[in-house]
């Protein structure tokens, strides 16, 4: 038989082993080791109202309003969530939960100056011909302002405004090359349709007409203006018009001596006439 020493040094060894293997055992996220057993954590959400005994598990009451708890944990209280400072120019990105806190973050036009966000500051103003892009500096993402590259414009001063692009004129014309300040021109410098040219020259041409056909009347109002028009037409078109009446010169005793016609063509020929 063992003597009396050995066996107590074997059950004091079984009993420092037992609670090794305990102890390891409560290492996880959801136990920790009290009393020599595990006891449950509260999980995210939730606090420790009461902590474990011998004879009862831990108990956890959730989060109230404005409160959060992240991790699975043994705490009496819930975090407070962040408060956005709108003076500091800070605005809610994501309101918070029980188990998340509020996220803020600097409003348009500003950035935060460090990891940490505690600080937002106004971006740089870019002129036209530049835009705003963010690049890392720093570990943080700040503003900077940079020229616009071969098809992108800003024709404004603005903190917030990138470069944007020329305009696609599709199946219109490039009337105009853009710039770093200007847009691309688009358009059309097509000659107008055979339909639209035509309607001009029936146009052009009824109003042709009409002066003309005021011309004449005005001038024919004029005696002398009526002959001359009747001798242009004349030569234009000798067999369309009437000869005119001639007029019988009388004698004193009713006998006619000459016409109109015949005194026209005296002079030219030589021949007199004679009174019968």
């Amino acid at each position: 038989m063992l003597k009396p020493s050995i066996l107590a040094c074997c059950v004091l060894c079984l009993f420092q082993g037992f609670q090794l293997v305990s102890g390891n055992s409560c290492k996880t996220r959801s136990l920790y080791l009290k009393l020599n057993k595990c006891c449950s954590k509260c999980p995210p959400g939730t606090y420790m109202s009461s902590e474990c005994t011998e004879t009862k598990d831990s108990e956890c009451l959730h989060c109230g309003p404005d409160r959060y708890q992240s991790e699975w944990n043994t705490l009496d209280h819930c975090q407070l969530h962040k408060t956005c400072n709108q003076n500091g120019g800070f605005v809610v990105e994501k309101r918070g939960t029980n188990t998340a806190d509020t996220i803020c973050q600097c409003r348009v036009g500003m950035y935060c100056i460090n990891k940490d966000c505690e600080i937002c500051e106004e971006n740089k103003v870019c002129g036209p011909g530049y835009g705003v892009v963010y690049k890392e500096d720093g570990g943080i993402s700040k503003p900077m302002c940079e020229r616009c590259g071969p098809g992108y414009f800003s024709n404004v001063s603005s903190n917030m405004e990138p470069c944007r692009k020329w305009s696609d004129c599709g199946s219109l014309q490039m009337l105009e090359n853009g710039t770093a300040t200007k847009d691309v021109k688009c358009g059309t410098s097509e000659l107008p349709s055979k339909a639209g040219l035509i309607t001009v020259i029936v146009l052009l041409s009824v109003l042709l007409v009409i002066i003309i056909l005021l011309s004449f009347i005005c001038i024919g109002s004029n005696k002398e203006h009526r002959t001359k028009i009747r001798d242009i037409v004349n030569r234009l078109c000798p067999g369309n018009m009437p000869k005119p009446v001639q007029e019988h010169e009388k004698t004193e005793n009713g006998r006619i001596l000459a016409t109109a016609g015949d005194e026209d063509k005296s002079p030219e020929d030589g021949t007199e006439l004679l009174p019968v």
